[in-house]
């Protein structure tokens, strides 16, 4: 269209917004995976550029995204037909909100899963037998390398959980035509979050470059009561506990990387709804954008449930 019709570019003549974004994010997602697992195989390092690829794609149909839904002041889909009286309870962007959480429950459930079922076959580390040859061919988990530092994981979780409470309020302050709280609590949700991956960047940097305990505690003398509870560090992490090092390494930061991934994603999600909130953008008539983050949130943060006890006290 042209003229006086270029606004309606991007709409149908119901006014749902017609977007190629999420197919060029979607696309572009498949093309850095494949980049990625193709690097990290060992394979030509072109595949690099694959990945880096993928992800500028990734930004790009995601600031495609945020440019088409700027405007909008109502909620979407009000005008669209319903076929089956299910309609009318709950909205086409929540149900599809509801099928992309489930697809995520199948993503950390495998790898919780793996975790468990790595655990249970390999064999707990055993101060009766000798320590050296235990380190190296028994389990010696995350949760014993980071044991000094359990209190920053302890933090992190309440920060999590609290995040969930802050953006609950944030959508009732929105459903109560109060944009100023509804702004503030969305930004004390992003403080939250951001303070989650900063500690979450530095306990990985501590365990990394071994910052833990010094070298007098480098291996274990059995003889003389000394074992894994006493702060003893195996052998094969005199150097660093990283994703390399070991099994349980592995599985720590695949694991606690891939959620952290989705909390830095949540992050850039907020900082579009703090914009568009402090334009005023939210209100009674207009909020479920809010209450659709709010259910990917509630998720990250469930999914924390059980990650720590699983890492940091198992």
């Amino acid at each position: 269209m042209s003229g006086e019709h270029g606004h309606d570019d991007h709409h149908d003549h119901e006014g749902h917004i017609n977007t190629i974004a999420p197919f060029v994010f979607s696309l572009a997602s498949a093309v850095m995976f494949i980049g990625l697992v193709m690097a990290t195989a060992g394979e030509n390092a072109g595949y690099w550029f694959v990945f880096l690829l993928g992800l500028a794609g990734m930004i790009t149909g995601f600031f495609m995204w945020i440019q088409d839904y700027w405007e909008q002041d109502s909620e979407e889909g009000e005008e669209l037909e319903t076929y089956h009286d299910f309609w009318d309870t709950i909205s086409t962007r929540k149900f599809g909100m509801w099928i992309f959480l489930l697809t995520e429950v199948m993503v950390f459930s495998t790898l919780l899963s793996a975790y468990l079922r790595y655990r249970a076959a390999v064999p707990d580390y055993d101060p009766g037998i000798d320590c050296g040859l235990q380190f190296e061919d028994c389990w010696v988990p995350a949760a014993d390398v980071i044991r000094s530092h359990l209190i920053w994981g302890v933090i992190n979780t309440f920060a999590l959980l609290l995040s969930s409470l802050t953006v609950v309020l944030a959508l009732y302050a929105a459903k109560n035509n109060n944009p100023k709280a509804t702004t503030r609590y969305l930004m004390v949700t992003f403080v939250l979050g951001a303070m989650f991956l900063v500690l979450k960047l530095w306990e990985w940097s501590e365990m990394r470059h071994y910052n833990f305990w010094d070298e007098a505690h480098y291996g274990c003398d059995v003889t003389k009561g000394q074992d894994i509870e006493s702060h003893c560090i195996a052998p094969k992490y005199a150097d660093g506990f990283w994703i390399d090092t070991s099994l349980e390494g592995s599985t720590f930061y695949i694991t606690t990387g891939t959620h952290g991934a989705h909390v830095f994603v949540g992050l850039i999600a907020l900082a579009y709804l703090i914009a568009k909130s402090n334009k005023e953008g939210y209100n009674e008539e207009y909020h479920d954008t809010i209450e659709l983050f709010g259910l990917y949130w509630h998720y990250v943060d469930l999914v924390w449930v059980f990650v720590f006890p699983f890492f940091y006290l198992y």
